[in-house]
Parts: C-alpha cells; structure tokens; sequence
C-alpha cells in the first residue's frame, strides 16, 4: 500500500473534490478488455493468431499493455492538470511546482508521452535487448488512444524542475509496470523480454474503445483509496461485463446462419440455393447475380453462418450513397432480430440514427468539465460518437455508405477505431462495381487489411467485369483462377483457395427480354416528341420512370413535364437537403414501390435509383450511359409481378442516344468519363434488340470492358481510351498512397471523409442558413446556433447539400472542412436565394438546390 503510484491520480470530478487513482484506471480498462475477450469467440481466434502465440499468453500481453495505455499520468506536467487533487496525493509537488511549467501542463499529451517514457525505460522494466523495439510498438498501439499514434519517441524533460520530482514520477512508472507485470504475465511464465514479434492489427482500436468504456464513471465509480491490486481488479470484472453489455457491442446469437434459420418462411431462389455450399472460413465472397435477384438475402444467410464459427462479432453493410443505406435499413432490422438474442443493435450511419442510447449519454458527458479537458476519454468518445455515421462501427447491425468504411484505411483522428470496427465485423459492401479508380483503390486496400487482420468480405454485384473481378482477388492476396463466363456465378477465396459456384440450369430465374427504343437527341436532351410520349404513357396509366444522368438535366425535364400534364410529376437527386431528400424518398418508394397504388405517374431521378431502391415502373426511359449502369436502371422496369396497363404489357426502354456525331454525349461525358464504353453500349444497343437477361450481363458487359480495341474502332477512340485509362491508374496511385500517407491526421468530420474518399466527386457540403440578428436558423427556422456541439452536428448532417467541386466559382468561401454556409433570404413561397458567393442559386422543397443559369 506504499507504493508511489498510489499518489497518482488518473482522473477527476469537475470540482476536483472526488478522484480515481491512476492504477485503478488501468485495471478498469483492462478488466473491459479481459470481459470483451471472453465474450468474443471471434477475438480469442483472431488475436492469437495475429500475436502467433497461444491463447492464454496472448491474453495476458493484451490486458498487460492495455493496462499500460495511461503511463504517461504518471508524470507531474499530468498530475498538475488539477493541482487541489495533486495537493491532496502530493502536497510538495504543488509547494514546488515552477509557473514557467503551467503551458506545459497545458499542451501535455499523456498518451504520447506515455509512449516515448516507455521507450526510454524499456530497459529498466527488464526488456533486453532483442524485445525494446518490439516492446515499443506495443506500446505504441495503446498509447495513441487519443486519436493518432505517436510518431516520436523523443523525450522531453519537463525543464526546470527540482530533479527530486522527476526521479519520482520514473520511480512511480517503474512500480506500476513492475505490479501489472505480476498481474497479468507472470500468472503465464511471461517477462518483458518474452515480448511477441507480431503485434495486434487492431489493437490500438480495441485499447481505444475498451478506454471509453472503462471511463464511463456510471459504470467505474471513482476510488480514492490504495489498496491491493489483484482484489480491486477482480471486483471490476462483473462491472465490465455488465458496462459491455449496456453498450450494444456485445452480441448473443440466436441462429446459426443459412437461408433455412433466417428465411424459414421464404423458398430460396438463384444464387441462395448455393449458401449452404459455400466454404465457412476466413475470405472473400463474390457474388454476382441479376438485381432483385436476392444477393443481399444470400449474403446474410453466408454471413450469420461466419458469425455463428466465431469469425466475426458484427456486420457491416456499405452502400453506394446515403439514399441506398436509407433503404436497406428496415431490411436489416427484420433480419436482426432473427440473428441476435438479447435485443439488437442496428445502426444506421446518417439521419435516422437509430441507435443504442445506453453506450453513452452523449448530452450529459459533452457538459462534462474534466480536469483533463480534450484529453479525457469519456470527452473524446462522446466526441467521436457525436457523429452518428461513427457509430456504425460499434453496434451489431451497422448500415454506412461505402465512404465510411473507405476512412479506416485513411489519415483521420481515430483511424483505427474504425478500421477496428470494419475488420471485428464481416464486410458487406453492396453494387460493388460502382464506383471510381480511386474508390476502387481505396476499396483494395480495405480488403487488403481485412485479409491481414483475420476478416471477411463480401462483395455483391449485379454487373461486375472480369477485369475488377481479379483486381479484387488480388487485393485479398490471391491469383485469380480461369474465371467462368457463366452467370450467376460466385467466386470465393477462403484460406487462400479459389473456388466459383456455379448455379444449375433448373435454379435460373426464367429469361426475360426488355425492348429498346433508341432516340438520337442533340447532347442526349429530351426532344419534344419523347416528352409528348412520357406523358402520353403516364395519361393512359402507366407509372413512368425517366433516369438523367444530371441533376440540372433532371430538374429541367420535371418542369417542362410538369407545365405540360396534369399528371403527377415526382423529382429525385441528390442536390436536396438529407431530411427533404429522406422524406422525398419514403414517399418516392410509397408511390412507386412493391405495393404501391398503380396509376399512371412519372418519376424524374438522376442515378439515385439505380442501386437498392426497390421501385417498379412499368415503362422506363434513360439518357445513355455505359452498359453496367442501364442494366441496372431496367432492373426497375417490371420488376415485381404487378398488372400492367395495356400501353406497356411488355418491358421496353427508351434509351437516348447522340444524333449525328456518335461520340456527342453532351455534359454526361463529365459524369462518365470512359467515352469509349458509352459509345460501344451505344453500338451494341444498336445490334441487341431486344435484350436477353440475364445472358446479356455477361455479354455485353465484357464487350464494352474488353481492353483490347474493337476492330475498325476509331484510333483517336483508342488513344482517348489510353489517356483515360493512365488517368484511372493514376487515381488508383493516389489512393494507395494517401491510404500508407503518415501525415499528421486530419480532423474525422464529413467535409474531410468526403473530401479523401472522393477524387472530385460531391466533395463539398452546403448547408442553406437563414440569418437573424447574427445567429444562424435552418431553413424551416429552427435555430442551428445555440445548439450544443453534439446535437448541431446530428442538425449539420440533416441539413447538407453535396455539390462537386465545379460549384467553388459560385459560391461564397469554402472552408477547409470543405463545408460551406450558404446565407439564403426566404421569399415566403417556399423559394430561397442566396445572400453570398457569385451564383445565382435557388433552393426549393419540390427542386432542391439549383443554379439559375442552369434552368436556361
């Protein structure tokens, strides 16, 4: 009870009048890491695995340096942090402490320094030789918990101070590590010098969140009296377990997986007749299928049956784009509760937050006014938390758009607690084949880091090219074997052996054929006689869907339609605020999905409703874009079995296409950049009528893909094909290098995300402000300003526009989080215009976000 360190505090009350003694702290995290362990069939395997060392002695190295992750308490700049405790535990440090110190304590990062005494020390703690380097990247790995690792291991002194003190603070480090040694390693035979090469992938992740956990001062009560170690920590594992399980982390399975216990009630057709074939182990899954074929059914049957081996605790589902995730969450929840006993944790990483409300009070700890300000854990949780798309990572079920899961290989604060959160969880990542070379580079090294770390993958597609097919094999570490052409087909890579399922003939869905209607149009626009026919179609009945593949495209044509019929005129893109763009949706999916009432109306969308919204329309038309994407387009063209009316009994699309010149694509040649794929799908439209599905996914998918030129194509096609493609590889560089970057991390706010997971796509978050005396309101007045930090960031995400790049030029400043304040006057009518920038810009509820100029 004499010990040195019991005169150290870890942490304080907001009055200083109650504190927990710094050796208490660390028992408390690592009791949550010791429950977490041994409720975790997946952590058991995976760790040990990683360390290549056995169960048990893992375990002892884990809680061992966890239980270090606070070290740097353990020095006078910390303990000052609150000089009435320190005065209490110390009274002659307080007597002589110098004021040239009092910016020091200030700036002082326990964490770091932590790390770089360790470092010094090492040697002292019995380390030899051999083990202080690897000894150091352990130590490392718990001591970044504040947001990024320490990148130094240089020491600074505190300067000008009585040497006594010094000596005190190294004496009291060498106690505690000498004690938490006795604790947890010698029970195993185990010293400093028998550290493991291998250290965790995840550990600084799992340290971090079992630190925020073991903070939780409703939970680990503050204890202000030594006494012996190994009772106090023996007292705190029944209160871990039950701090685990107020969090929604821990998760009870109630099925062991498989079409047969998730869909009892449901015959299982195409590719979910092969689950039950699949090998279970640790890898990656392809699947390729038709849309509404049921992927994302079979992918969570495989999924629970890798959770029920122990191969994961959680689920992670991305999608493409925020209205995507929207849609699958109610598919989600159902599936949930089949899965998991005890209550479900499903999470959806925007909007609709639908969370655990027993992890953290997050309103009550941001009131919170701790000594160690920025620095305390709880803080930085609920700092981190605050952000809704953050805790997907740590609940059972998480829903997140793909950029999400792209950030836990890039420099953020906290990178590694969602790289943690991704690879404890089986990945799902949804319409895989549709994003760009540098998503696509990101992507790869996500799956690279989920091999490395013991995870699983699976990737579903409806039109995936063989060429992406092996890149992905590749990241995961293997060389793809001969693929087959046929279709449905699944490729899995588990311990390193590949093997494709192939679905008999008597499981296919039937084919179906879906006319095409080609109407040449200067710049792809809507002539005037298509838009007398979409309303002649909709006037007899029919439940028209039109898909631009621009928003001002979009917003145009809903106008001009709009001023011609008095059909209803529906309008959807992504230039809405998230809540109008949500609310647009549900209604969108009411009146056009499953069971929606079928009369004659029409849909104008942008590309928003290519993947996952389940709409039906009983006629389509679409402005050209390369092959995979209309595919997927007219998989909502008579998509369920509903009664037709008599204009559209059979599936036809009209597809706008260049008049004259074959290559005059107009502004879509922004969006799809790969010119020589839309003019082969225009080719081919031209020779495929009607199409076959689903034998022509891989016909004419691998057509338009195919590297080499076709015969007689243009040779200045195949040299802007050259350039494209030098561009796409460069993209693919700059994602694999900010993916390994060191640089300092940036702030984890949505500006940044978007910013570093798309190369100039919709990187810059609008939010419209109305302005009164000085203080900002949304544009329904409700005050934006006034609003504690956590409840305005849940408002900022409801209230965000994403607009690309180009929209600088008009508007006012752009911050470095890439967010940008528009101040906007109402005009009483629903219509807002813009105060600030060089644009002529109007936001309306039934347009959304548009520049003037755009509409002439």
């Amino acid at each position: 009870m004499q010990k040195l360190y019991f005169k150290y505090w870890a942490k304080t009350d907001s009055d200083h009048v109650k504190f927990h003694l710094l050796p208490y702290h660390c028992l408390d995290v690592a009791a949550v890491a010791n429950r977490w362990w041994h409720n975790s069939k997946f952590l058991r395997q995976v760790f040990p695995w990683q360390c290549r060392v056995d169960e048990g002695k893992c375990l002892a190295w884990i809680l061992f340096f966890v239980s270090l992750h606070d070290l740097g308490k353990a020095d006078l700049r910390f303990q000052m942090k609150s000089p009435e405790t320190s005065k209490y535990l110390q009274d002659d440090l307080v007597a002589g402490f110098s004021s040239i110190l009092k910016p020091q304590v200030r700036k002082y990062d326990h964490g770091t320094s932590g790390y770089r005494w360790f470092t010094h020390e090492a040697m002292d703690y019995g380390c030899d030789f051999i083990s202080v380097e690897v000894a150091d990247e352990w130590m490392k790995r718990v001591a970044g918990h504040h947001g990024s690792l320490p990148s130094s291991s240089v020491c600074d002194d505190p300067p000008l101070v009585d040497p006594q003190f010094v000596a005190r603070d190294k004496q009291a480090r060498w106690e505690l590590v000498k004690d938490l040694q006795e604790l947890f390693l010698a029970p195993q035979g185990l010293t400093l010098a028998d550290v493991p090469e291998n250290v965790p992938d995840f550990l600084a992740g799992f340290c971090s969140v079992c630190d925020w956990i073991g903070s939780n001062s409703d939970w680990f009560t503050m204890v202000a009296e030594p006494q012996d170690l190994q009772e106090y920590y023996d007292t705190r594992l029944l209160i871990a377990e039950k701090a685990l399980a107020a969090t929604g982390i821990l998760s009870v399975l109630k099925s062991p997986g498989g079409m047969a216990s998730l869909f009892s009630d449901y015959q299982p057709r195409d590719v979910q007749v092969l689950v039950d074939d699949f090998k279970i182990g640790q890898g990656l899954t392809i699947i390729e299928a038709p849309t509404g074929s049921g992927k994302t059914e079979a992918a969570l049957a495989y999924a629970v049956k890798l959770l029920d081996v122990g191969l994961a605790d959680s689920l992670i589902f991305a999608l493409p784009s925020q209205a995507t995730a929207n849609a699958m969450l109610d598919r989600l929840e159902s599936v949930a509760d089949r899965v998991f006993d005890k209550g479900k944790n499903v999470i959806l990483a925007h909007g609709k937050s639908r969370f655990n409300k027993g992890f953290l009070d997050l309103q009550r700890v941001a009131r919170l006014h701790s000594a160690q300000g920025y620095e305390e854990a709880q803080v930085q949780c609920a700092q981190w938390l605050a952000s809704s798309r953050k805790r997907v990572f740590l609940g059972q079920v998480g829903v997140c758009t793909v950029d999400q899961v792209l950030l836990s290989v890039l420099p953020v604060r906290h990178q590694f607690v969602r790289s943690f959160g991704v690879r404890r969880s089986i990945l799902i990542v949804d319409e895989v084949h549709a994003y760009d070379s540098y998503m696509y580079g990101l992507l790869q090294e996500v799956l690279k880091g989920q091999a490395r770390a013991g995870g699983s993958a699976i990737l579903l597609s409806a039109t995936l090219p063989a060429y992406q097919k092996e890149s992905l094999l590749r990241a995961w570490g293997d060389d793809p074997a001969e693929q087959l052409s046929d279709y449905p087909l699944v490729t899995q890579s588990v311990l390193h052996e590949v093997v494709q399922y192939v679905l008999p003939e008597e499981q296919k869905s039937p084919s179906c054929q879906v006319g095409i209607s080609l109407s040449p149009s200067p710049l792809l626009s809507f002539s005037h006689d298509l838009i007398d026919k979409i309303i002649s179609k909709a006037e007899a009945g029919a439940m028209v869907g039109v898909v631009c593949n621009l928003v001002a495209d979009a917003q145009e044509l809903a106008h001009r339609l709009k001023n011609k019929t008095e059909v209803t005129v529906d309008l959807f893109h992504s230039r809405f605020r998230f809540r109008d763009r949500m609310e647009r949706e549900e209604k969108i999916l009411a009146h056009y999905g499953k069971n929606a009432k079928r009369h004659g109306r029409i849909l104008v969308a942008t590309q928003v409703i290519e993947q996952s919204l389940d709409l039906d329309f009983d006629w389509l038309v679409s402005q050209l874009c390369p092959v995979d994407l209309l595919f997927q387009r007219l998989g909502r063209l008579h998509r369920h079995d509903n009664k037709r009316p008599a204009c559209c009994e059979e599936r036809e699309c009209v597809v706008i296409v260049p008049v004259d010149d074959p290559m005059d694509f107009g502004d879509s040649k922004w969006v799809y950049q790969n010119i020589r794929a839309l003019r082969r799908t225009n080719i081919l439209l031209e020779q495929h009528n009607p199409l076959v599905f689903p034998r022509a996914y891989r016909e004419l998918i691998e057509q338009v893909y195919q590297e080499e030129a076709w015969q007689g194509e243009p040779s200045a096609l195949t040299e802007f094909f050259a350039k494209y493609k030098k561009e796409q590889e460069g993209s693919q560089y700059a994602a694999s290098y900010m993916a390994h970057s060191h640089s300092v991390p940036l702030p984890d706010t949505d500006g940044n995300a978007a910013t570093l997971t798309r190369e100039g796509e919709m990187n810059i978050s609008v939010i419209p402000v109305l302005i009164r005396d000085g203080k900002r309101f949304c544009l329904d007045g409700s005050p934006l300003d006034g609003l504690n930090e956590f409840e305005q960031l849940e408002v900022l995400n409801m209230e965000t526009i994403g607009v690309a790049q180009s929209w600088r030029k008009v508007l006012p400043a752009v911050g470095d989080d890439q967010i940008c304040y528009l101040a906007m006057s109402g005009q009483g009518n629903g219509e807002f215009y813009n105060l600030e920038g060089k644009g002529n810009l109007r936001y309306t509820f039934e347009r959304g976000l548009e520049k003037m100029e755009e509409e002439e």
